[in-house]
């Protein structure tokens, strides 16, 4: 249990630091057009798709199969907008193919993204308003999605952290896709 708690706290903790970065990146796209970061950005573009997506899916291949947590419904649905998105970046990388490819992957991000709000909002509503039927779950018995693998700082779960993951995959395909 004690690398499973420094686990969960280092991903908390990284998840925000993600999201901080992510904020900074989506002002810098949006209301000032790629003005700052985009050399650092033509440079680092790649490495920093790859990490993250691979990062993603070993986190969360590393929660099921070796700690053992039974992914619920919504967390499948999050897996299917990610898993993916690790062939689309290695054959784009491959091929250098930047003005297309965005625009699948922004696509696959924007359905997990909605899935991983969605569930992070669902775990936020009390146990207690859950049961009365106040939004639906897609559980099928196997696990529950109001269960949080995660914990930390009172607010960070697992589907905020994919959200974060998510919104940041955006932010990176929109700027590689303008920095073609």
């Amino acid at each position: 249990m004690y690398l499973l708690s420094n686990l969960n706290f280092s991903l908390a903790a990284g998840g925000l630091v993600l999201l901080v970065l992510m904020v900074g990146l989506y002002v810098d796209y949006f209301y000032y057009r790629s003005r700052y970061f985009n050399q650092w950005l033509r440079k680092f573009a790649w490495p920093i798709i790859i990490v993250t997506t691979f990062g993603g899916v070993a986190v969360s291949l590393t929660y099921s199969e070796y700690f053992g947590f039974v992914p619920c419904s919504l967390c499948w649905l999050q897996r299917i907008a990610l898993y993916p998105q690790i062939i689309l970046v290695a054959i784009a990388f491959r091929i250098k193919e930047n003005v297309f490819f965005p625009l699948y992957t922004i696509a696959l991000s924007l359905f997990g993204f909605g899935v991983a709000t969605y569930q992070y909002i669902y775990q936020l509503i009390p146990t207690e308003a859950l049961h009365n039927g106040a939004l639906p779950c897609l559980v099928d018995g196997s696990s529950d999605c109001a269960t949080k693998v995660i914990d930390e700082f009172g607010f960070v779960t697992f589907p905020l952290l994919s959200a974060i993951v998510f919104a940041f995959l955006i932010v990176m395909y929109l700027n590689l896709r303008r920095s073609n």
